[in-house]
């Protein structure tokens, strides 16, 4: 699972649309300005991204250099169970945010706050569930202040995640970095801090603290002055019909328990198959790969925020997504393939000769990761998820299962193997209804019905509100 300097705010735009790259006269109206809001965008989250992930790496560098592989092992498989239980406790808000807060009006304040209570709901289900029944014996400790700890971690880490997808269809992704590399430097601060603890609860501690106090500050500001002025200033439209709104959560929440559990319970699977020790070696590989994955997937949301602002612009926004997907695929492929010996070197000997195999198949299947994605966005623009969720509920299912059949076998390189198989197989399933979709935004006579909308051209005002 899923982070730089913020452009100030120009007069009456937004930061995430500053860049112009064509003036062309509006008939009997003010001159329109184009913008690549969807490479501004794309940019902000993959640096998000980016950022955090480089800050994450050095956060395990350090310690592991401080503490040992069983204490690592131990911290690494809670900090994934944390995560994975916040993914699922997300409701895959990210993407229903992305597909309706751009035009969500006077509704944005309500659809905000709806979603952060289911999720913390869930939560608190999901977290208090998970220590009820005694799965995290093995890595959370016994005493009540340590479970409260993880499961106020697993708050906190959902309505972290979601306020990404928050900020960046408010118009606001150049504020994601930013926000993310606080809570990144933060928990590498916090670290010798809390050496003194036990430590796994320290490292824990560490890890989680800083999200709570940056999601707080985040969310007083979005609430306060980022909602209203996006309910003020947002193109006037009619709220998504139940059904449909319904539709498309639901769909979008089993795709997000698929993908979260792709991303965060193969550290939690190696832990309680091979042991601590074994975790501590698979985790920072795998993070990595997340890590490539997720910068994908950031170009995917900036695609569907920006598709569904100006679906006039369909095939030039298609052909910049595309664009981007193509370079991130072939940059991360080449570094994770190549580099992997020489990056998990630096956490000692043992990691890379445990990890290098991980690191490298992981980095192999991001091509896979592209195509699925990029199918992904076109399904969410049309509000038809239920198609990739079939796939993908497959897909995944053989993952889990050649996972769990290969891991005591061949140990840690089983999930990446797994991974790029079944990946693999899902892309060459998609690939040609991604064509057909992508020729259909270039298609005068028969485009898709979301690239034939109206939408409002973005225009440049002398309005002076700010949003903070």
């Amino acid at each position: 699972m899923t982070t730089a300097v913020v452009t100030p705010d120009a007069v009456g735009t937004d930061a995430a649309t500053t860049p112009v790259v064509a003036v062309t006269p509006a008939a009997g109206g003010p001159t329109v300005v184009r913008r690549p809001a969807l490479l501004h965008s794309a940019v902000a989250l993959m640096t998000s991204t980016v950022a955090s992930a480089g800050l994450g790496f050095v956060f395990w560098v350090v310690a592991a250099r401080w503490f040992p592989p069983e204490a690592v092992g131990r911290a690494s498989a809670a900090v994934s169970a944390m995560a994975l239980l916040a993914g699922l406790a997300q409701l895959n808000l990210i993407n229903l945010y992305a597909r309706f807060l751009p035009g969500a009006g006077q509704h944005t304040r309500r659809l905000i706050l709806t979603g952060y209570a289911a999720s913390a709901v869930m939560s608190l289900l999901l977290g208090g569930g998970f220590l009820a029944l005694g799965l995290g014996s093995g890595i959370i400790g016994p005493a009540p202040a340590q479970r409260l700890v993880f499961v106020a971690a697993v708050v906190a880490s959902a309505i972290f995640f979601i306020s990404d997808g928050v900020l960046t269809a408010l118009r606001k992704a150049g504020s994601v970095p930013v926000k993310n590399v606080i809570a990144s430097s933060a928990k590498l601060a916090l670290l010798p801090l809390l050496a003194g603890t036990a430590a796994g609860d320290g490292m824990l501690i560490a890890w989680a603290a800083p999200m709570l106090v940056t999601m707080l500050g985040v969310n007083w500001w979005i609430l306060r002055r980022l909602a209203p002025a996006h309910a003020r200033t947002a193109p006037a439209a009619p709220a998504p019909a139940r059904r449909e709104l319904l539709g498309f959560a639901s769909a979008e929440y089993v795709n997000g328990l698929l993908t979260n559990a792709v991303a965060f319970l193969p550290p939690v699977m190696v832990a309680g198959v091979l042991g601590v020790t074994a975790s501590a070696y698979f985790y920072i590989p795998w993070t990595i790969g997340v890590a490539g994955s997720t910068l994908l997937w950031n170009v995917v949301t900036s695609f569907v925020v920006t598709a569904a602002s100006d679906p006039a612009a369909a095939r030039a926004h298609v052909n910049r997504a595309f664009g981007l997907v193509a370079a991130v695929v072939l940059a991360g492929a080449l570094v994770l393939g190549g580099a992997a010996e020489p990056l998990l070197r630096v956490l000692g000997g043992e990691y890379a000769a445990e990890g290098t195999g991980t690191l490298r198949l992981v980095g192999l299947s991001l091509p896979f990761t592209g195509v699925i994605l990029l199918y992904c966005a076109f399904a969410m623009m049309e509000k038809r998820m239920w198609p990739v969720v079939t796939v993908q509920s497959v897909g995944i299912a053989a993952f889990l299962a050649v996972s769990w059949y290969g891991l005591p076998r061949v140990g840690i390189i089983a999930p990446a193997a797994a991974l790029c198989m079944t990946q693999a197989a899902v892309a060459i399933a998609l690939l040609p209804g991604l064509v057909r979709r992508y020729r259909a935004t270039g298609d005068r006579a028969a485009p898709p019905d979301w690239a034939t909308r109206t939408a409002r051209p973005e225009t440049v005002t002398t309005d002076t509100r700010s949003a903070g």
